[in-house]
């Protein structure tokens, strides 16, 4: 059992056996070589392709499919501020389980699922949409015009301030802290959006960008205006990553290791031994995690600007998208388990959002299933299977994109930084798993 960190819990399952990291990294390292060695030399992935779906994209396109999306989205949302507002401030307020678990780690497989469906029905696109509807004025048009170059910086700042708030912040599961960033998260975004245009919410909504980035990895894909059945890899080797994509990969995979890091008694026994605030060790671990990513990736990318036509700060926003099956892997080993118990248990909650013995959707008297936790040896095996599997996609996702990037000649040379900081995350990520 790990001591609780998150908003409302931690991971149940045992630590990662030692055994098995020895097994994930020797095969990190031995199948990373394997593809750098003998894998292909021209690019295989460069057109997306894929199969045309033209009945789906009818479905999906429909204004009235769009518009009952949207306005259950907004439902659901709406249901869980009235337990914010107004429920009582104990764990058994389904809000904590909404924000910690279903908004942070749901996004995970809704994004893979459904593409990029909650750019389509994210509710700050309803509120605004709404809100210029009522002005008469067209939604995509600000009082200003947001440059290009601030892609999803503002987003990638609002990801590591949901981190902090979720990993870092002593009161989280508190309803005054969370009406706090609630309301702050909400002027921002709307007011913000009032003056540069939806746009704003692209480049700004730490969630949309979240998923929107995780969307990369799915089958599905708007190629012009039809949806597309795709392979992912060609799918994320097609993805022009925008300003601060990088930041926004380093935060999600910083934040997930930084929360791992923290369960190793190095850690508890240095923040326990110090006369330092807890909010302090914290904040300065989980700043300087993200940092680690960010800097370790973009100098083993930038490292190709040796080899290449392009200037070195080109690679990393270029090579960014070979990252997430490793922040996809890393997710799934540490929240797999956590979202399938606190995820009904919020299920169950929900039904009853002020504490008043309701049972709206009848979940209330359900009970939660706990028994994979009966399972340790599967669970093990998930978490050594999400890293490596991760590494592996991540590597040659890398590679292809190395190989349209680069002189034939230079490919393999120019890519050998990269493979090296990619094997290191995922070492990283399986010694973090295993903490005794």
């Amino acid at each position: 059992m790990l001591i609780p960190l998150h908003g409302i819990a931690s991971r149940h399952d045992l630590p990662l056996p030692f055994s098995y990291v020895v097994v994930g990294a020797v095969l990190a390292l031995t199948i990373s070589f394997v593809i750098l060695i003998f894998a292909w030399r021209e690019p295989r992935f460069e057109r997306v392709g894929g199969h045309a779906m033209p009945g789906l994209t009818a479905v999906v396109d429909h204004p009235i499919v769009r518009l009952i999306a949207r306005v259950l989205v907004l439902a659901t949302y709406a249901w869980a501020g009235l337990a914010m507002m107004a429920g009582q401030d104990l764990l058994t307020n389904p809000i904590f389980g909404f924000v910690y678990v279903w908004m942070w780690v749901g996004l995970v497989p809704i994004s893979l699922l459904l593409g990029q469906f909650w750019r389509a029905t994210n509710p700050l696109r309803t509120i605004h949409r709404g809100l210029c509807a009522l002005a008469r004025v067209d939604p995509e048009q600000g009082l200003l015009t947001l440059p290009s170059r601030v892609g999803v910086w503002p987003a990638a700042a609002g990801l590591f301030g949901f981190a902090w708030l979720e990993l870092v912040q002593p009161d989280r599961t508190t309803l005054a802290v969370l009406r706090v960033w609630a309301l702050v998260w909400l002027v921002i975004l709307v007011l913000g959006a009032i003056v540069f245009g939806q746009r704003w919410i692209g480049a700004a909504d730490p969630f949309e960008a979240y998923a929107s980035t995780l969307a990369q990895m799915s089958i599905w894909r708007r190629v012009g205006d039809q949806l597309r059945l795709v392979n992912p890899l060609a799918g994320l080797n097609a993805w022009h990553a925008p300003p601060g994509a990088t930041a926004v990969v380093a935060a999600l995979l910083g934040s997930t290791a930084f929360d791992s890091f923290t369960n190793t008694s190095w850690w508890i026994k240095g923040v326990q031994n110090s006369d330092l605030p807890t909010v302090a060790w914290g904040t300065a671990g989980l700043l300087a995690m993200i940092i680690i990513v960010f800097v370790s990736f973009s100098l083993g990318a930038a490292w190709m600007g040796r080899y290449g036509d392009r200037p070195a700060t080109a690679y990393p926003r270029l090579m960014v998208g070979s990252l997430l099956p490793i922040v996809l892997g890393y997710v799934v080993a540490h929240y797999a388990t956590l979202f399938i118990v606190e995820g009904q248990r919020t299920a169950i909650n929900f039904s009853d959002p002020l504490g008043r013995g309701w049972n709206v959707f009848g979940s209330a008297e359900m009970g939660v299933n706990s028994a994979v936790f009966n399972h340790p040896t599967a669970i093990a095996l998930v978490q050594l299977v999400a890293i490596v599997g991760g590494h592996v996609f991540g590597i040659v996702c890398a590679h292809e994109k190395a190989v349209a990037l680069l002189p034939l000649d230079r490919a393999v040379r120019g890519q050998l930084p990269l493979l090296l900081v990619m094997v290191g995350y995922t070492c990283a990520g399986l010694v973090l798993l295993f903490s005794p």
